[in-house]
Formats: structure tokens, sequence, C-alpha cells
């Protein structure tokens, strides 16, 4: 196992310019893992606004076609090459579809701005500032035009990101803590709290026409909605967290197909490429109401069956994305912890620990960008990075 800066010598032609020197914290390459004690699992949830974007005043430089994606026989060259940033807490990190453009956004007190990063440079493109309280997921359209983002000051909010104008603001009955577009760039679905007075079903998943911002479909579940997403094909549609449970609609008519079970909250979610695969993060071990140990539950989503558990974790999951070519399950774990693992056998293929983390994660639509986040609002981009 090799720890620090690392790579596999490989007699390759450069790449350009991008590939800078990565950063020297901890890294080490699994090779023959030992697999993760079977066990079951729990989270802590988002707790319970609005401010204007900066005109851009460069071009953006395409980083994309230089990218090799992360993926299964490739993690011996991933690199933390840049880092970036700064505020409060990270809660979200979303790349635009070409992969040029990260929004970050957080807040714990007031700090409660979306802040826009060119990729290339790491250099920042201006912020929007009309929520009032924290910002708990933004999301990007699938033809890169709006940015959604929703807060605890019960709004949705969409944006041209580009100009910095608000379109649409959404408003909610308590806060909403997840945001999704379909697929098809046609629907958007948030969640969070429907009646917070009450106590028994006070949480729910709504769903918008994007043309006229209608409502479609109002699909009721537990405390929170703490984590959301749709299919590859968009016909179905995951959704709970607080309850412990994960739900699975049908986006054409609502029905409730299966309701997945936890031992504990989930704090999130992700469907395999091929749709056949759910991941959702969790707990594994509480002791005194404290996560000691995360896990990774993963289910076959057209039955909704539980496949398999996964743990270890030093704290609870909170960052999941499965490879774009579906080989590799990159998880991260609240205190930081990125660890990478193999879908077919479900070994662990790679392990970093970045200064700070905060488990939260976004990889680009490409697979060749990884981005990790920090407590203290610092992004950390991650790519393949050959060296001769």
């Amino acid at each position: 196992m090799k720890q620090g800066k690392w790579y596999l010598p490989m007699i390759i032609p450069a790449l350009g310019a991008l590939l800078l020197d990565a950063c020297s914290f901890s890294v080490q390459v699994l090779p023959t893992p030992i697999p993760p004690p079977l066990t079951s699992t729990q989270t802590s949830i988002p707790p319970t606004a609005a401010q204007t974007l900066v005109p851009f005043t460069l071009a953006l430089p395409s980083v994309t076609p230089t990218l090799i994606s992360i993926r299964l026989g490739m993690f011996d060259m991933l690199e933390n090459f840049m880092s970036f940033g700064e505020g409060e807490a990270l809660r979200s990190l979303a790349f635009t579809p070409d992969g040029m453009v990260l929004a970050s956004a957080g807040g714990n007190t007031d700090d409660f701005v979306i802040r826009l990063w060119d990729v290339a440079g790491g250099q920042s493109l201006g912020t929007l500032n009309d929520h009032t309280g924290i910002v708990w997921s933004v999301a990007f359209s699938p033809d890169g035009q709006m940015l959604a983002s929703v807060s605890s000051d019960a709004t949705a909010k969409i944006w041209d990101w580009r100009s910095g104008t608000l379109l649409k603001t959404l408003d909610f009955p308590g806060e909403v803590v997840s945001v999704s577009f379909s697929p098809d760039g046609q629907t958007l679905a948030v969640g969070g709290v429907d009646e917070p007075q009450n106590q028994i079903r006070n949480a729910a998943v709504w769903t918008f026409s994007v043309d006229s911002w209608k409502p479609l479909l109002k699909l009721t579940e537990y405390w929170n909605i703490t984590v959301m997403g749709y299919s590859p094909r968009g016909d179905v549609l995951v959704g709970g967290g607080t309850s412990r449970n994960v739900q699975v609609w049908r986006t054409d008519n609502g029905a409730s197909l299966f309701t997945l079970n936890h031992a504990h909250q989930v704090s999130k979610a992700a469907i395999s490429p091929d749709g056949s695969t759910l991941a959702t993060g969790t707990c594994a071990t509480v002791v005194n109401a404290q996560c000691t140990e995360g896990g990774v539950w993963l289910w076959d989503l057209p039955t909704g069956k539980l496949i398999r558990k996964l743990a270890g974790f030093p704290d609870f999951v909170e960052g999941l994305a499965f490879s774009v070519d579906g080989s590799s399950l990159i998880t991260a774990s609240r205190d930081g912890t990125l660890r990478i693992y193999s879908t077919s056998d479900y070994q662990p293929q790679f392990e970093a620990i970045p200064p700070g983390g905060t488990g939260v994660l976004a990889l680009s639509s490409d697979g060749g960008l990884l981005a990790t986040g920090g407590a203290n609002g610092e992004v950390h981009l991650w790519k393949i990075v050959y060296r001769p």
C-alpha cells in the first residue's frame, strides 16, 4: 500500500498544461483489500434564503478533451491536482454538463452564497446571492442553461447562472433540502418539509414542469427529504432519508413501487448508470446517538431487494457517485475519507483523506473530474494524471 504522492510510471504522451502537481495529503491504493464487515446503518440530517451574481467577464477554457475518465484500473493515477475556495462548510457541489464550471453551496450562519468556479484555473466566476438561509443543494439542468438551488429559507430558486438572473422562485411550506432535474430536463423535483406542525407525515417531493413551472406531482414521505434522484431513464424517482426510508416512485403517475427500509437515517443516494443498482449512504453503527461507523447499503433497484452492506467508514457516508462506466462506486464519509470500490465485488480499491473534508462530492458528467468539499468551503479537484 503506497502513501503520499504517487503515480504509475507509464510512457504516454503528455496531456498538456492541465497536468498540475498533486497535493500531498495521505493517499492509499488498496490492491488486495479486506472486505469491511457487513452491518446495519444510520445518519444525521440537514437542520432546518435570498442574495446576486457577478457577470462573467472571461471566456471559459475547455478542459474536457484532455481528461481521462475515473474508472477501475486507473486509481494508481488518481491525484488531487488543485484546491480552491472559501466560505463556510460546503453542503453541495455540482458540475455543469460540460465540466467547465463548478457550483459550490453551503453556509451555517450568514454565508448563504452559491459560488461559481472556473474549473480550469480554480478562479471565481461570481456568486448567486438571493437565498436567506442555508443552501442545501444545487443542480444544473441537463442542457447546462439553468442552475436550481434549495434552501432552509423554504424556497427553490432557478437561475440563468451565466448572467446571474433569477428566473423563478418556488415557495414551500418548510425548508427544502434536495433538488434534481429529470434526465430530459423537462421536470424539476424538489424535496423537503411539507407541514412543519404535522409530526406524522410532514415531508414531500414536489415535481414541476420546467416549461411553465406548474406543479405536476406531490409525493408524500416523512420528516424530511435528504436524498433524491432520478434513474438514468427518468422513469423512477427515489427520495426519503430522515425517516430511515427511501421511497421508489414511478414518475409518470407517482405510484410507490418500493419502500427501502434502513436501520438509521439516510444522507445520500446514487443510481448506477444502467439503472440496476441504488446505493444509499447511512450509518452502520450508532453509540449514544453518535455515528461511530458509516456505511453504504446497495439495493437492486428493479426489485427493491437489499444486495449488500458496506461498512468500516469513520463517520456517516455523505457522498456517493458511480463512475460513468459503472465499474466503480465513489464514496466519502463526513470526516473526509474518500474511498472507491469496484462494483464487480465491492472491494475497496482506493482511499485518501483530504484535510478538513466533509464527505460532499460531485463527479463530472464525463467522469474526468471529481470534486470533494471541505469544512472551510475549500474544493479539492481530482483527475487521472499520467506521468512518464
